[in-house]
């Protein structure tokens, strides 16, 4: 039996789906967005072993090579360059605790978008829609609840599973 998990479209969802919550209040105005954020890791809530090496991670930046090269670029007229893959991940289901995973990297996008600031938060627009995402440091943090979508097997039935995902970039 074969098992889909949907393709994760990490920036682009998260400008098209972002909801993010924070406890910051704003008020770091030395947040400075300007230059690249390389992405660094992207996680989900349960933990995968997609890479087939023995180790589960819920980082799947650890488990797919995918995510290398994405990365986030803000300038200081508020222009923003969103470069990012996509990855398609299938399961061989052989029992509820036998799974085998096949994974394949996908042409992604580069695109060009334009953010505000408000203290540590940034605002990514991207065809009407909106992401935030909190700086903290040299540290760009976004969460995306509910994109990462599987399809599970408990033994007996198939059941769809969405997880939060969160995408964390360094400034270089």
């Amino acid at each position: 039996m074969k098992t889909k998990i949907k393709n994760i479209l990490v920036i682009a969802c998260a400008l098209y789906l972002l909801s993010c919550s924070s406890d910051d209040d704003g008020s770091n105005s030395n947040a400075n967005p300007e230059g690249i954020w390389t992405l660094t890791a992207l996680s989900i809530e349960t933990a995968f072993d997609f890479n087939e090496d023995g180790i589960a991670s819920q980082n799947l930046f650890e488990e797919t090579p995918c995510y290398d090269d994405d990365y986030v670029s803000f300038d200081a007229d508020g222009s923003a360059r969103l470069v990012s893959a996509l990855t398609y991940i299938s399961a061989e289901v052989n029992s509820p605790t036998d799974y085998g995973y096949q994974y394949q990297c996908l042409n992604g996008f580069d695109t060009q978008t334009t953010f505000t600031q408000n203290g540590s938060q940034l605002s990514l627009e991207l065809q009407g829609r909106t992401a935030v995402g909190t700086i903290s440091g040299n540290t760009l943090t976004v969460v995306i609840p509910d994109l990462f979508e599987i399809e599970m097997y408990n033994g007996t039935d198939y059941f769809d599973v969405a997880e939060d995902v969160t995408l964390v970039y360094i400034k270089s």
